[in-house]
């Protein structure tokens, strides 16, 4: 009896290991990229993050099956990493994948890959119509400015212009690029996705193209440093706190009609939600 019940403990240690695999992620440790096989796909589910791994290479293929996705959070919050591979087969990127890589330079896609690539190290869909994450510390200068007091100081400022073409700013693109001074937009982008800008603190100038018909949830929300913004005639809509606390905006001016505008829930600059009454905003 003993020995029948050590053999059906044995069989079933055997197939839970043939089977690990189905729907688990793989690829454990430090240094390795963490990968799910779940329907017949492989889906990136974790970047290593690890001191002194700069450099990161999502691969074509795992366990004889395409790796075809990164998950949302996959890349989040790397420690160290400065480079992206990504591999020819990955078809679809969460709007979370990449998000708060402080020490980012650099996207770069393999080019038989059909679906993105990049251009100056920022990631895009292939045919170039969405900007979908901007390298946090891709083109960093040192620039001096005036201080409150009239001294002059050194800031790390980046500065980037969106390529023409490009008719979309996906969601979460320039998410907590902090030291975004200043963007120039191309007279063909049309949507500003939710949480485009969120956080940018730096960010003092920007101006919105009259091809833009939509600023989402959240686009400009914590944009502290700027001061003032017009919107075109051509915008139809403004989401939910499109301009959360954006502490310093106090001029805004809309070369469109009111009632021509669907306007979000506290759509406007705010301290924290509460109305700040210095604000100005003048209507078409």
């Amino acid at each position: 009896m003993k020995k029948k019940t050590a053999l059906f403990l044995a069989l079933l240690f055997v197939i839970s290991v043939l089977f690990s695999g189905c729907g688990e992620e793989l690829g454990l440790g430090n240094d390795d990229v963490k990968i799910k096989i779940s329907d017949g796909k492989a889906i990136v589910t974790e970047l290593p993050n690890k001191t002194g791994i700069t450099e990161i290479t999502i691969p074509d293929e795992f366990e004889n099956v395409p790796v075809t996705e990164i998950a949302d959070f996959a890349g989040c919050n790397l420690e160290s990493a400065e480079k992206i591979n990504i591999g020819k087969n990955v078809e679809k990127i969460g709007v979370w994948a990449f998000e708060n890589n402080q020490n980012l330079k650099e996207f770069s896609v393999d080019p038989e890959n059909k679906y993105f690539c990049s251009v100056d190290g920022v990631l895009f869909t292939k045919d170039m119509k969405e900007l979908l994450f901007y390298p946090l510390s891709k083109g960093i200068e040192t620039a001096e400015q005036k201080t409150d007091d009239g001294k002059t100081e050194e800031v790390k400022r980046i500065t980037y212009s969106v390529p023409d073409g490009v008719e979309k700013i996906r969601s979460k693109a320039f998410y907590k690029c902090e030291k975004l001074y200043s963007l120039s937009l191309p007279e063909t982008v049309v949507q500003i996705e939710e949480k485009a800008f969120f956080k940018c603190t730096s960010l003092e100038n920007i101006s919105l193209p009259s091809s833009v018909t939509s600023i989402e949830k959240d686009a400009f929300g914590y944009c502290s440093a700027l001061k003032e913004i017009t919107v075109p005639a051509s915008v139809k809509s403004i989401g939910d706190y499109a301009f959360y606390n954006c502490t310093s905006l106090l001029n805004i001016e809309m070369q469109c009609k009111r009632e021509n505008v669907t306007l979000g829930e506290k759509w406007q600059p705010t301290n924290n939600g509460i109305e700040i009454k210095e604000v100005n905003i003048v209507w078409e």
